[in-house]
This record gives structure tokens, C-alpha cells and sequence, in this order.
């Protein structure tokens, strides 16, 4: 059983005062407080799980079953596919622990209420910022970086997968090879685990590459290389990694104080 959350830990975490804080719980419009304040305040109200009176913690305590997603639109032909094959493989995953899966578009980023948690998909982080500064439900980020304790981030682990391949090419030269991402983060965090890292958006780009060692770790990619006889596959899309999302989630939602935000499988 997890300690009472006072408002003063509210307080303590937002950065602001105990006063600031029970202001915004009772929306108090006399009083001059940021947009952004007002946003971080609530935002760690729903981190800890904090609830100032009975009806309040009734309503934390509800659950829809639903969980909803984000993810980058219209990117490339390829990436849809991706995305598509991640859907599908989230929906049937999720629907064995009794949740269904809603798929938001980018033109939904105001506040959505209707579900337990709000996942975001290989997004940018000014995206995935927009999402969290209008919903108020547990947010948790997956393949990109968001590098903010406030919320669950969960990658796949590249330095054990640069070993894995290391490996597998016998330290041979070799490229690791992405769709491209809008997750800025993402690419600086791979640049010194790899020497070699090729970004490709179409088809086009595929038939430009080079013969050479490839890592792939996208399904879509590894659908167009299959064949390839240079081609080492560790996909980042597997069932430990969504057990691990979903725990992440489960605390998320049940706000279970976590330290370790920052998730690598």
C-alpha cells in the first residue's frame, strides 16, 4: 500500500506552493497563475495520484478499458505500414488484458477523458508535449525520447542490440538501418552507439542502398530484406516489450510511485 499523497508532495514536486496548488484544485480564476503552471500542477496531481476529497478519489479509481493512441501522421508509405503493423499487433496484445485499443488522429490533440491511459508512438517530442499539456491522463511515450521524469519513456535497448550485431557480422562493418523518425531525441541518443546509421523514407531510398551489412529492426524494412543475405533482424517490436509497456501503463494508471521512468528493453 502506497503512502498518502499530501498536497504539500504536490507542492514539493510541481516546484510551486502549497498555496499555488490549492488554487488550481479549486480552479481559482482571482489569482494570477500561468497556463503553464496551472498544466505542471496537474500534471504531477495525476502523476502521484493525488486526490483532495472521497468523490475525487472515485473518480481516479474508475477505469474505461480503453487506452488511446498516438502516432505520426502521413510520415511515408513505409512508415504507415509500420505503423499499421504496430496497431495490430498493440489492439491484439491489449485485447488479452482486457483493454481495447483507439486510435487518435493529429487533428484530436485537445483533451480526451474517454481512456485510462494515452500512449504516443515514435513522435516528436513538440507533439508529444502538445498531448500532454491538453490531457490529464497517465501519458507514456514508446520509441521515442521525451527525457521528462514526469512520464514513462519505453525504448528498445540499441547498446545490446549494437553488441548482438556486433556478433553477428564478427565485428565486421555493418549500418543500422530506420525508418525515418520525427523523434530528434531518438537520433542523438543512437549516434555514438553506431558508426553507421541510414535513415530511408520510400522505396526509393531502399533501391539507392548500398550492398552492404544491415541491422534492421522494423518489420516493414525486414519485409523488403528478407532475402537479403546481409541483413542481421532484432525487432523492437516484441512481446517482453509490450509487457513491459503495459506495466508501465498499470503504474501509470494506478499511480504506483516509480523512480525509473526511463524504460530500455
Amino acid at each position: 500500500m502506497k503512502n498518502n499523497i499530501t498536497i504539500k508532495d504536490v507542492a514539493r514536486e510541481a516546484g510551486v506552493s502549497v498555496a499555488t496548488v490549492s488554487y488550481v484544485i479549486n480552479e481559482r480564476n482571482d489569482k494570477r497563475i500561468s497556463d503553464k503552471t496551472r498544466k505542471k500542477v496537474l500534471q504531477v496531481i495525476n502523476l502521484l495520484g493525488y486526490t483532495p476529497n472521497q468523490s475525487a478519489k472515485a473518480l481516479a479509481t474508475s477505469r474505461s478499458g480503453m487506452v488511446a493512441l498516438y502516432v505520426t501522421p502521413d510520415f511515408s508509405t513505409l512508415k504507415n505500414a509500420e505503423q499499421l503493423h504496430f496497431i495490430n499487433f498493440l489492439s491484439s496484445f491489449l485485447h488479452k488484458k482486457n483493454y481495447d485499443l483507439i486510435y487518435l488522429s493529429d487533428t484530436c490533440t485537445e483533451k480526451f477523458d474517454h481512456a485510462d491511459a494515452i500512449l504516443c508512438y515514435d513522435v516528436s517530442l513538440e507533439y508529444f508535449l502538445q498531448i500532454g499539456d491538453n490531457n490529464f491522463a497517465p501519458l507514456i511515450a514508446l520509441d521515442c525520447m521525451i527525457n521528462d521524469p514526469l512520464f514513462f519513456q519505453v525504448n528498445s535497448d540499441y547498446e545490446k542490440m549494437a553488441q548482438q550485431a556486433c556478433a553477428y557480422f564478427h565485428s565486421e562493418d555493418y549500418a543500422l538501418l530506420l525508418l525515418e523518425t520525427p523523434n530528434l531525441e531518438r537520433k542523438e541518443y543512437l549516434k555514438p552507439l553506431f558508426q553507421n546509421i541510414v535513415y530511408v523514407k520510400d522505396f526509393a531510398d531502399i533501391s539507392a542502398l548500398p550492398n552492404q551489412n544491415f541491422l534492421v529492426v522494423e518489420q516493414t524494412l525486414y519485409d523488403c530484406f528478407k532475402d537479403h543475405t546481409k541483413v542481421c533482424y532484432l525487432p523492437t517490436l516484441t512481446t517482453e516489450k509490450a509487457e513491459v509497456l503495459f506495466s508501465c501503463m498499470e503504474n501509470a494508471i494506478k499511480r504506483i510511485p516509480i523512480k525509473e521512468h526511463n524504460i530500455l528493453v
